[in-house]
């Protein structure tokens, strides 16, 4: 088996953005069927039915249904996509200003047959 030390010296800030984006828009997906998930369970339970009891008790005209808790889930999932997309390169580029003062991330491989 031979092994091999490898340095990492510079990550391009443009792979860091596209990899970041399209993990990002995977885990969007993934909350938004999650929430689609969690709010039909919920819904076979019986809260929403008394949530909007309650809100409808203190005086509100407002109910809860699956269109407010999807677009609400939507947004922020969209906004988390959005923050990750832009800090991913940002983080890339301090990586390579720092990696001048502590030498980069070193890797070993090992081949196996």
């Amino acid at each position: 088996m031979a092994t091999r030390v490898h340095t990492v010296t510079r990550v391009s800030p443009l792979t860091v953005f596209r990899t970041a984006f399209t993990l990002s828009l995977v885990g969007l997906a993934a909350w938004v069927l999650c929430v689609t998930l969690l709010y039909f369970g919920m819904d076979a339970a019986g809260v929403w039915d008394k949530v909007n009891d309650v809100i409808g008790g203190v005086g509100g005209s407002q109910t809860i249904t699956f269109g407010l808790v999807l677009s609400l889930a939507s947004l922020l999932g969209a906004l988390m996509t959005l923050a990750a997309s832009i800090l991913a390169p940002l983080i890339a580029v301090v990586y390579n200003a720092s990696v001048d003062l502590f030498g980069g991330v070193k890797v070993t491989l090992r081949e196996e047959f």
